[in-house]
């Protein structure tokens, strides 16, 4: 069986990850493709952590909500701060990203046994393509804006799990403990008393860059010991 792919441009999927901080999206469930039902839903997305729920009109509107917690089919309401609603404007040459908080004091999500409820917006609902709009519940927002006041769903209900790209600890403390440890790396075998790197590539692929930016950090202060930003073309002549 092929792999279930996303309808997300990549424009789009770019301005969807421009409201994360390192994130990639990774598609968990397709309505189209698994069925328009709670328990579908539930069975592909329950416990995968942060999720995004992405929808699809035929108004040229992208909309859905994000949850940094579970779903778990526990029937309560569960409070995320982290949580919001959004749109993606595609109606015009340039996109139009709109984000709506959880109103304070309010739950994100009710995590029942059936779609996705963010009380404002219950998607797959009736377990159909359709989705059921109650602004101010929970979300406060201009129908408008967030689905054009279309809420039959084309391609169905989308959701994926937002991972960072990677998480960096950037702490004084954790530098100087990977500079320890170069500074400290022996190789296995001891007839070589030390490792020698070759850089090879291109004239101007930024091999003596990286050499001055590795010699700065380990010396504390900006080098320029090899020549940057200079190129030189030696002529070889042959002749018979």
């Amino acid at each position: 069986m092929s792999a279930v792919k996303s309808n997300l441009s990549k424009e789009q999927e770019r301005m969807l990850c421009s409201m994360f901080d390192r994130a990639k999206l990774s598609l968990l469930f397709k309505a189209s493709v698994h069925g328009y039902s709670g328990s579908s839903f539930h069975q592909k997305c329950d416990n995968q952590g942060p999720t995004i729920t992405v929808a699809y009109n035929n108004s040229a509107l992208v909309y859905g909500g994000y949850v940094s917690k579970d779903f778990a089919q526990t029937g309560q309401d569960v409070y995320d701060e982290k949580a919001f609603l959004f749109s993606l404007d595609c109606r015009s040459e340039d996109f139009i990203l709109r984000q709506v908080p959880v109103t304070n004091g309010q739950p994100a999500f009710n995590d029942g046994a059936y779609s996705p409820n963010f009380g404002s917006l219950i998607f797959l609902y009736n377990n159909s393509n359709n989705v059921f709009s109650n602004p101010g519940n929970y979300f406060n927002f201009d129908p408008a804006e967030i689905h054009g006041n279309d809420l039959v769903l084309t391609e169905g209900c989308g959701e994926y799990l937002t991972k960072p790209l990677r998480n960096i600890d950037w702490s004084p403390g954790k530098r100087n403990e990977l500079m320890e440890a170069i500074k400290s790396w022996k190789p296995v075998i001891t007839s070589v008393s030390k490792a020698r790197v070759l850089l090879v590539g291109p004239v101007g692929s930024g091999k003596s860059s990286f050499f001055n930016s590795v010699s700065s950090v380990f010396q504390g202060h900006v080098t320029s010991q090899a020549n940057t930003g200079v190129t030189t073309q030696v002529r070889h002549e042959v002749n018979f």
